[in-house]
């Protein structure tokens, strides 16, 4: 599999997944401008999108979606709670929206794809595990708290895009107004450095060997402050940065690395 990240932050979210002739789209939360000069850099056009994985409705993961759907009638693929808040949000999505139940698995061409909940203030947020030619992929973003269930779906893949939204003490101290901090703090809103740190080391002891920390919010966090946290969790495991895994920070605006897992 091919894995790029378009974008990664609390403004926008977009990864391009390709194996094969299927190539999708996790959450489409940028202008469809952006989706096609990424595309046409790896040398697609929408047009040879299998669909676009939606992780949940918020405008973060679903802002570029209606002219997508518009301009490219590119399938839509999210749990029915998910889906149905779409149809809300985009009346235009409603054709294109396929919903299935959290928690099964199915085909888009040549992905196996896998669904479990997520614990955010959604109307039924989930990740993703994509399986496809020997290798799997997690994606696991928008997490209040770490559940067994994100936990056991996520250990063992290959590649993970894990979420570090934000530093606690800077979101404590910082202009967020008091309703908006209780809300990124709470089980149901954003995970914090240390508790990506946690998932990290669990993900790394099960065999990833690919880690992406992942919409980071562009006023409580750096990447740099994201990256220090998880490395010094690994450390405490005697988990070596280079030698048993490789710690990447997805860029927030802009596209980061290729990686082929």
């Amino acid at each position: 599999m091919t894995v790029w990240t378009l974008a990664s932050s609390s403004s926008g979210n977009c990864t391009i997944v390709s194996h094969g002739d299927t190539h999708l789209l996790i959450d489409a939360g940028i202008s469809l401008r952006r989706i096609r000069e990424g595309l046409k850099s790896l040398g697609l056009s929408p047009d040879e999108l299998t669909g676009v994985l939606v992780t949940h409705e918020h405008s973060d993961h679903i802002g570029g979606i209606e002219m997508l759907v518009k301009y490219h009638k590119t399938p839509v693929f999210a749990s029915c709670g998910s889906g149905y808040g779409i149809c809300c949000a985009l009346p235009g999505a409603d054709p294109f929206v396929n919903c299935f139940e959290a928690g099964i698995s199915f085909e888009l061409g040549d992905i196996t794809v896998s669904s479990f909940r997520t614990p955010h203030d959604a109307i039924e947020s989930v990740g993703f595990r994509l399986v496809a030619g020997g290798s799997t992929l997690v994606y696991a973003t928008d997490l209040g708290s770490l559940t067994d269930e994100v936990i056991d779906a996520a250990s063992g893949a290959d590649t993970a895009l894990i979420e570090a939204n934000h530093d606690k003490e800077m979101l404590k101290n910082g202009p967020y107004p008091p309703f908006l901090k209780r809300r990124i703090l709470s089980a149901r809103g954003h995970l914090s450095n240390n508790d990506c740190g946690k998932l990290a080391a669990k993900l790394a002891l099960s065999g990833t060997r690919i880690l992406q920390l992942s919409h980071l919010s562009c006023e409580n966090n750096t990447p740099g402050l994201a990256r220090k946290t998880v490395e010094a969790a690994l450390c405490k495991h005697m988990i070596e940065i280079g030698r048993d895994v490789v710690l990447d920070v997805a860029p927030q605006f802009e596209p980061g690395k290729v990686y082929v897992v």
